[in-house]
């Protein structure tokens, strides 16, 4: 009669450890994993070609990040459409902390001019911003054009002769800047878009466009090593070190491109890998090494945290809507 009921105990036992192994089972693997969150590499998804802006920011994230997290970033380049791949991949990864992609404005305006499968907002955590992205004008170091009144001047006698590249495409903030000052100076000049930075760089040396306008992460290098001239910066306040070229305020005009680069994951990430993410995220911009990598390409770092960055996309989303609406660029 014991050994009956032992035996009894027995399957009851093994009935109940088989019952909580499928329970187990059912439980998502992430959400199993996420106490000794990260034990394995993560992959950081970009939206732009390798050697690019994008590229060189995230490079520079995921080599400072992983000396805190104990776990390599795997940078994996996912160009075209405005960063349209990358971002449909990170949509369509489980929300473990271990895929995650490098968002910026170009997140959100593509999903407003058209059907893209995703949503800016709505299908993403955005966890930490991590940096504002400086704007500037360019040209080939051989161009004529010394000064930005100068290009202006050219294009207002011969409008059908000056094209301005825009990376990323068009819809960005590259291009909308151009459109932007072409209305303001009653001048009409042709975008050609890229899908990138460096294609940028590289038809603009080439002598296939007037002038560029592109990140400072892009053109700091080529400056340096005089194959190109920086006209002006986009923005109200001059980088550090570059106080001799003029701002768009400088210039007299309320112009400026306002963008950012920041850490995001699918949409519901696991409470716990986001956690962990901002906190090691926030650690790297306030490495030193971070800041002078940065500093090279006179970017700087501008941390927010989940909250505040979350905040600032709902906010910025429907800025880019009223603006895109202006231009004929939202779709219907």
């Amino acid at each position: 009669m014991k050994q009956a009921a032992s035996t009894a105990l027995t399957r009851r036992g093994v009935m109940q450890l088989s019952a909580g192994a499928v329970s187990l089972l059912a439980v998502p693997a992430f959400a199993q994993m996420a106490g000794d969150y990260p034990n394995r590499p993560i992959r950081l998804l970009v939206g732009g070609p390798p050697g690019g802006t994008e590229d060189a920011i995230a490079r520079a994230v995921g080599t400072h990040c992983e000396r805190i997290v104990g776990q390599p970033f795997v940078i994996e380049s996912r160009s075209g459409a405005g960063g349209t791949p990358a971002y449909l991949a990170l949509k369509r990864s489980p929300p473990d902390g271990y895929t995650l992609a490098l968002l910026s404005l170009s997140t959100l305006r593509q999903p407003i001019m058209q059907d893209v499968g995703y949503d800016g907002v709505k299908d993403f955590t955005y966890i930490s911003c991590m940096t504002d992205v400086i704007f500037c004008v360019v040209v080939p170091a051989s161009s004529p054009f010394k000064t930005f009144k100068d290009l202006i001047a050219y294009a207002k006698q011969k409008p059908q002769e000056v094209s301005f590249g825009a990376p990323a495409g068009t819809g960005n903030s590259a291009h909308l800047f151009g459109e932007e000052m072409a209305a303001r100076e009653g001048v009409k000049w042709t975008v050609v878009p890229y899908r990138g930075s460096s294609d940028t760089m590289t038809a603009l040396l080439g002598g296939q466009l007037t002038f560029s306008v592109d990140t400072l992460v892009s053109a700091a290098p080529m400056h340096s090593a005089g194959k190109v001239r920086i006209l002006a910066f986009a923005t109200d306040m001059a980088p550090a070190g570059w106080s001799d070229i003029p701002t768009m305020k400088d210039l007299g005009y309320n112009l400026t491109i306002d963008t950012f680069y920041g850490i995001g994951g699918p949409a519901n990430l696991d409470a716990r890998a986001l956690a962990r993410l901002d906190q090691a995220l926030k650690a790297t911009t306030e490495m030193a090494s971070f800041k002078e990598l940065l500093a090279r390409t006179s970017q700087r770092p501008h941390y927010m945290d989940h909250k505040a960055f979350t905040t600032f996309v709902a906010t910025a989303e429907a800025r880019q809507r009223d603006v895109l609406t202006r231009y004929g660029l939202a779709r219907q």
